[in-house]
């Protein structure tokens, strides 16, 4: 019985690596002040993996939405 539940949780849950990928997404007026501030707040010792920038128009100005992703 105890066989079988193990077996339907490794199956519901899946068979997960080590890694699990974080993201944090922050909003600004300068793009490189953005993606600096993002990666201020990605946790000491990961990994960045990759970092992506929309550009928002309010009113006249540019803001930018940057996502840093880590692992």
């Amino acid at each position: 019985m105890k066989g079988s539940f193990l077996v339907k949780a490794l199956l519901l849950l899946g068979f997960c690596g080590g890694a699990y990928a974080g993201s944090v997404t922050v909003e600004g007026m300068g793009r490189e002040i953005t993606i600096n501030q993002a990666r201020s707040k990605v946790p000491h010792g990961k990994k960045v993996t990759d970092t992506s920038c929309t550009t928002i128009e309010v009113r006249l100005d540019s803001r930018y939405r940057c996502t840093v992703i880590w692992e």
